[in-house]
């Protein structure tokens, strides 16, 4: 059943859905009607009418019998071990290279909450400082952070010549 399309049906997905789950563990070689005689009856009927999944299938079969003459290496008895060891490994030597910044990644929050506390208390100190300058008399030396009076008003809003100024 060829669609003109090229767009599969239904059926054509739940064949190379079900030939995904057939078992792949098998050592003994197969021919392609071994493996349709292992299909449910609705698929092997689809086989019959469809070219598509039977060369789906016989890609399959060829594959199997690519990969029967391998087999699968079992781990030895220290695999684990070795792997793990090999992981401990590879953490120790990533700290080993980025020592220096885990520590200042370490020391950031202390050091901003010093900041904090040295901005918090250098801001009182200097508010206290100038209360006592005011109420000592000594106010007027014109400290422009804390000074609640304005300068002198300076009017270079415009460019203007030197000889355009008259007195």
């Amino acid at each position: 059943m060829v669609n003109p399309l090229n767009r599969e049906n239904g059926n054509c997905e739940r064949f190379r859905e079900l030939l995904e789950t057939l078992p792949a563990g098998d050592a003994v070689r197969r021919s392609i009607e071994e493996w349709r005689a292992e299909l449910p009856e609705a698929e092997a009927r689809h086989l019959g009418n469809c070219p598509e999944c039977l060369q789906a299938l016989e890609e399959l079969v060829e594959t199997r019998e690519a990969l029967a003459g391998f087999a699968t290496p079992e781990p030895g008895p220290w695999f684990k071990t070795r792997v793990m060891a090999a992981i401990a490994a590879r953490e120790r030597e990533e700290e080993a290279t980025d020592g220096v910044w885990i520590y200042v990644r370490r020391l950031a929050p202390r050091v901003v909450a010093l900041s904090t506390l040295l901005l918090a208390l250098g801001g009182s100190w200097a508010v206290q400082q100038r209360s006592r300058d005011l109420a000592n008399g000594n106010g007027m030396g014109g400290d422009i952070v804390f000074d609640a009076a304005s300068g002198p008003t300076l009017y270079d809003d415009a460019p203007v010549s030197v000889p355009e100024v008259r007195p």
